[in-house]
């Protein structure tokens, strides 16, 4: 009796210890990689994600990106003023984005996003640093006060 209740325990043992060695295999890995423009230059805020899911992750500074996928999956990679490449996924990838100039005409970066010029339903106006430099005040709102037109500047106090 002890040693079919042994031979049982090995067996469920060896079973549990593939089992797990093929949970183990089926899963995602951390992907590192980069993401550059066509001069080598990084692409700071680049969006990697695997299409069709929220898996994904944002270029940092040095245009460095760490996502936990299985190796191979295909990686969406997007940014503003660069066409969208579609990669396979490998540990140590280097992803180089092509200018898309024709859209780079075409965006503008407002206050609260970005928009191409053709949804964009307001007016649009610009204020340079030089125009803000040698203002007497070093409240930015009331330094932008008479620098837009149509723009009512108003301070609530405390």
């Amino acid at each position: 009796m002890l040693k079919k209740l042994l031979r049982v325990a090995s067996i469920f043992m060896m079973l549990s210890a593939l089992w797990g060695g093929l949970v183990t295999f089926a899963q995602s890995t951390a992907i590192l990689g980069k993401v550059v423009d066509a001069s080598g230059e990084p692409v700071i805020g680049a969006a990697v994600m695997v299409p069709g899911t929220t898996n994904g992750a944002t270029t940092d500074l040095d245009g460095n990106f760490s996502l936990r996928v299985a190796p191979g999956t295909t990686l969406e990679v997007s940014c503003i003023g660069y066409t969208t490449r579609r990669v396979a996924a490998a540990n140590g990838m280097t992803v180089t984005l092509q200018d898309d100039t024709e859209m780079l005409e075409e965006t503008v970066v407002i206050g609260y996003g970005v928009q191409r010029k053709s949804d964009l339903t307001g007016a649009v106006a610009s204020v340079r640093e030089d125009d803000l430099k040698n203002r007497t005040t070093s409240d930015a709102a009331a330094a932008l006060q008479g620098k837009v037109v149509g723009v009512q500047i108003i301070s609530n106090s405390g």
